[in-house]
């Protein structure tokens, strides 16, 4: 069993035994994300069966605990739309179909304004021509929704301008759009779940993520059947080596033997 030690052998033993060990983090971190997922989802379950509130009652809640703290519980609110500010938002999609969702803020007779996600409207084009009419009711309008974050870029996402007015935003980013805006908004936008008097064709109001499990618990599955390969594999494939004659403990003779039967060619014809 001495071959087992020489470098290269070492090399493939640690090799594999790191191996082993990234896998069984990686199946351990799925079911962590499990978990995670599992306490939002009752965490949402939760905050949307509690009581309708204004969007101002969250003010105070915000402040000790963050937007974190309020997203998604269920907010009414009455207000004129202001359609000369409103703004899509590119490349969503909803039955598989190209859109934009279109954020129109939501100026109360007192306190601030809140950005509303009047839902999804087709668009196959950048032309905002070549959406169907999605009009704001005349006059005042109550609303009810979501609270949801206001998001922002992450990792090699696209970024919006940081100057300059804009028409179409990359993400709900709250605070960009805001920046744009001649009075205040709330911190987070409103996923709209229904709006009197309600829409005619357009916009598609758009629904919270349904709740589930997600793929974390078959991700997590697959990584331990990987590590269970490796751990019951590579001792069979040690075990098959090991009952090859080592090249190394042969005779000269019994070494170029070997070496003329591997390659027939280079012995003479008698």
């Amino acid at each position: 069993m001495r071959r087992f030690l020489r470098p290269w052998w070492v090399v493939s033993h640690v090799l594999v035994l790191v191996l082993i060990v990234v896998m069984i983090n990686l199946g351990f971190w799925q079911l962590r994300r499990l978990e995670e997922r599992r306490d939002l989802n009752a965490l949402q379950a939760e905050r949307t069966a509690a009581a309708v509130v204004v969007a101002d009652a969250l003010s105070p809640e915000i402040a000790v605990g963050g937007v974190e703290g309020v997203e998604y519980r269920m907010v009414e609110v009455t207000g004129r739309y202001r359609p000369a500010d409103e703004v899509a938002v590119r490349n969503r999609t909803l039955g598989g179909l190209p859109g934009v969702w279109l954020l129109t803020p939501l100026v109360p007779d007192d306190g601030p304004a809140l950005v509303v996600n009047r839902g999804w409207v087709p668009q196959s084009s950048s032309d905002p021509a070549g959406r169907p009419p999605a009009a704001v009711p005349d006059g005042e309008v109550t609303v009810r929704g979501h609270v949801r974050l206001s998001e922002q870029r992450a990792g090699l996402g696209v970024a919006d301008p940081a100057e300059g007015r804009l028409a179409t935003l990359a993400r709900p980013d709250i605070e960009r759009y805001a920046a744009q805006l001649d009075y205040v908004v709330h911190p987070f936008y409103l996923q709209l779940t229904s709006q009197d008097p309600p829409p005619v064709d357009y916009p598609v109001m758009v629904a919270l993520p349904a709740p589930g499990d997600g793929p974390h618990l078959g991700y997590a599955v697959q990584w331990f059947i990987f590590t269970s390969i490796a751990v019951v594999g590579y001792p069979l494939v040690l075990r098959h080596v090991s009952r090859r004659p080592d090249r190394a403990a042969l005779p000269d003779d019994e070494t170029a033997v070997e070496e003329e039967a591997a390659d027939p060619e280079s012995g003479e014809l008698s």
